[in-house]
């Protein structure tokens, strides 16, 4: 857990040193990767995460699947370590939360899941195996777990590793996409 909490020192205060016009240039290419995927133009359900201060911006990502008639689910945290993915018809309907976060009010219909097409999932680093490196609550790694669709970790190429120190119940993801890649990663293997 020590080498974890290094690390996510190091990536907060890297990530906060890069400039705005990076961010903004990597935010908007990788965006623009997620969007010609197959996986994302087939998609009927799309969870996202709704991007805070220095994360990887998803909001040009929600306009896109709600403008492609897509279903957009959003999490909602329920309790410690455990969140919901909640119906999201406009980022209009978003409430503060804890920690910054916005979220689908408590009233939005929840969604399994299982029953979820693509999932778009943050990181503070990511390695090429498909393990992710988040702020250390589990919340996506539950989630993760029971999930059935095909899950994407935004990165931006600054914050890609090799690997990342990783638990036992770390859950990998499919796919990790930067501004200059896509990477297949075959779940950790």
């Amino acid at each position: 857990m020590e080498d974890k909490s290094a690390l996510r020192r190091w990536a907060k205060a890297a990530r906060q040193g890069w400039e705005e016009e990076y961010r903004q240039s990597a935010d908007a290419a990788i965006a623009r990767r997620v969007l010609e995927t197959e996986t994302w133009q087939t998609a009927e359900t799309v969870f996202a995460y709704v991007s805070v201060g220095q994360e990887i911006d998803t909001r040009a990502l929600i306009e896109a699947a709600l403008m492609q008639g897509k279903r957009v689910y959003a999490p909602r945290c329920v309790g410690k370590g455990v969140m919901e993915a909640r119906l999201l018809r406009g980022l209009h309907e978003l409430t503060p939360a804890a920690f910054g976060l916005l979220e689908p009010t408590e009233s939005a219909p929840a969604i399994a899941p299982e029953a979820i097409d693509v999932l778009l999932v943050p990181c503070l680093a990511a390695g090429r195996d498909g393990y992710r490196l988040g702020y250390g609550g589990g919340y996506y790694d539950r989630f993760l777990a029971r999930a059935r669709g095909v899950s994407i970790c935004l990165c931006r190429a600054r914050a890609l590793m090799p690997g990342v120190p990783r638990d036992a119940h770390d859950a990998p993801v499919d796919f990790v996409i930067t501004e200059t890649e896509i990477w297949e990663t075959k779940k950790g293997r």
